[in-house]
């Protein structure tokens, strides 16, 4: 049931992302990289804020929904301190942005004023919805909270798409995103009270903040690590910069719901088998879910890191050519993060938030100080290297690679996990690959959308059969794959899910 719980989560979230793709497809061809660029860092600054909102809690009502508590004293106190958060985010966000515009020195326009409100309106309306689709990640009714979860693109990329067309700017595209804040939050209350959730006077405060607390630092730091590159990369090189290197995250994004989607549900998982003092099929669980996210995934980065900058013109449009520059790097970085997501999902699971905020102080202390040393040309009248969006990608890169190093090493020393040795075959198989895709170039130039779908399937075909010659594919993986993309399977399980009301 693990397996399609998660291949649920993976199809809700590639309906999302694929949504999200058509979006962001409009927009870098109609819109063009300043507007784009605009909203991407308007985003990414409410973002950091945003952070405040979160502090850790949902992770510990995942924790103590696994660990069997009341379902409606656990909801009724994480409802009640998310509520808080939320409302504590919003007047930071708003005392930071008054004081940067009328004691700072960095007056802001009346647009950009509504801008940011609009956006901030559009974060507080979001998480009041994910609350509820929280909720359902804890309880794993997966098929409600991907329903919920979609109403958002289903609202929001039909109308990007209108204002895209129709010559519409910033402000436009964020009446566009409260438009779909506002929905998916009626959504998710009506979907709640459909549920008939038994709500009770909260009595888990303190359960919840002993969970929480030592996640806290990783919650901020965590965000600020995800939304830095974007902030500094807008302060420092402007709104091209940063549409550049935005565009290009995500587009790889859609490539990372695989192992967003399998992580979301071996944490509660992992979780429960940890209580059961199962450390065996933890591991046995982890070099499952690695392998799956290598084979699915692996391939498609070939393409990505051998051809990035007719990826970027095919996919983002001509006006985008140059986010192939930081593409190829963020592919590779991409990749590495996947692999090691199970691995990292562990170390909540096993109750050591502390090793997992140590591990979040690390990421943003050694991103940061990259960023800070390749992005920017000048720092306080010290030369740096001026690299731009393509250093913030190598920076991204570099950061991965010794977050992937430390995790491995200590979800070793926790649950014995090692890194699955049968992933070096997957790598030959990635070369073989790249390979046939460079000497496919004799016979088809990479110009377009139906070019790139035959590298892609071609490139998959070769990794398969190269796997299968190695013996790493099996006859069991091929059938494990077959019944989850099993239709009456899926929709018995969808329909078995939504037909549990009281909880």
């Amino acid at each position: 049931m693990i397996g399609r719980r998660s291949f649920l989560i993976l199809i809700g979230r590639a309906i999302t992302a694929l949504l999200g793709f058509v979006g962001l497809f409009f927009m870098t061809r109609y819109l063009g990289k300043d507007i784009y660029g605009s909203i991407a860092f308007t985003i990414a600054l409410l973002a950091s804020f945003n952070s405040l909102s979160d502090l850790g809690f949902s992770s510990a009502h995942v924790k103590r929904i696994s660990e069997g508590r009341d379902v409606g004293d656990s909801l009724s106190t994480f409802a009640v301190i998310k509520l808080f958060l939320n409302g504590v985010m919003a007047a930071v966000s708003l005392v930071a942005i008054y004081i940067w515009s009328n004691y700072l020195g960095n007056p802001l326009t009346a647009g950009t004023w509504s801008l940011l409100l609009l956006f901030l309106l559009y974060f507080v309306m979001y998480n009041i919805a994910g609350i509820i689709t929280a909720h359902y990640s804890a309880t794993m009714e997966q098929a409600k909270g991907q329903i919920v979860s979609l109403f958002d693109p289903i609202v929001r990329v039909p109308l990007v798409i209108f204002v895209s067309l129709g010559g519409g700017g910033s402000l436009e595209i964020a009446y566009v995103y409260v438009a779909s804040a506002l929905s998916i939050m009626l959504f998710a209350l009506l979907f709640i009270y459909r549920d008939k959730v038994r709500w009770k006077r909260p009595t888990l405060y303190r359960s919840y903040l002993k969970f929480a607390a030592p996640l806290m630092l990783v919650a901020i730091i965590g965000t600020l690590a995800s939304t830095m590159d974007k902030v500094i990369l807008g302060l420092d090189s402007g709104n091209i910069s940063v549409a550049l290197f935005s565009s290009s995250q995500a587009i790889l994004g859609v490539l990372a719901i695989i192992s967003v989607s399998v992580a979301t549900m071996t944490f509660p998982a992992f979780s429960k088998l940890h209580s059961e003092g199962n450390i065996k099929e933890i591991c046995s669980l982890t070099w499952q879910a690695e392998r799956y996210i290598s084979m699915l995934t692996m391939p498609i980065v070939a393409v990505i890191v051998i051809f990035p900058t007719e990826c970027a013109k095919i996919l983002l449009g001509g006006g985008f050519t140059d986010a192939g520059e930081p593409m190829r790097f963020l592919a590779i970085a991409t990749l590495l993060g996947m692999l090691n997501s199970v691995h990292g999902s562990q170390i909540l699971a096993v109750n050591r938030p502390d090793t997992s905020a140590k591990l979040t102080l690390l990421n943003f202390l050694v991103y940061g100080g990259l960023l800070i040393v390749l992005v920017p040309a000048n720092l306080i009248g010290i030369h740096m290297f001026g690299m731009s969006y393509t250093g913030a990608a190598i920076a991204n890169l570099i950061a991965v690679v010794i977050m992937f190093v430390f995790t491995r090493y200590i979800v070793y020393r926790l649950t014995g996990t090692s890194s699955n040795p049968r992933l070096s075959l997957h790598v030959i198989a990635a070369v073989a690959s790249g390979l046939w895709l460079i000497l496919l170039t004799n016979f088809l130039a990479l110009s377009g959308w139906l070019d790139l779908v035959i590298y892609g399937l071609t490139s998959s075909l070769v990794f398969a059969v190269v796997l299968y010659a190695l013996k790493e594919l099996k006859r069991e993986d091929i059938d494990y794959f077959r019944d989850l993309l099993s239709v009456r399977k899926m929709l018995s399980y969808i329909s078995k899910e939504l037909r549990q009301k009281d909880r």
